[in-house]
């Protein structure tokens, strides 16, 4: 388990807007300092953190 913080919310996404995607500051483990984009389900505010499984995947950025 890997803690990251939430920098900035980008928006929503799902069928129904139920997943929100984020960029998150890696707090801990090998990766510490980056910044990468995840897809989060459970709802969120900047400045909370969370606990990611595993940290080297990445999101897809969100198309306009």
């Amino acid at each position: 388990m890997v803690a990251a913080e939430v920098v900035k919310i980008i928006g929503r996404t799902g069928i129904y807007g139920e997943v929100m995607q984020v960029m998150c500051k890696i707090l801990d483990g090998p990766t510490k300092g980056r910044v990468i984009r995840r897809n989060v389900r459970t709802p969120v505010r900047e400045g909370d953190v969370l606990e990611l499984k595993e940290a080297e995947r990445e999101a897809k950025p969100l198309s306009k």
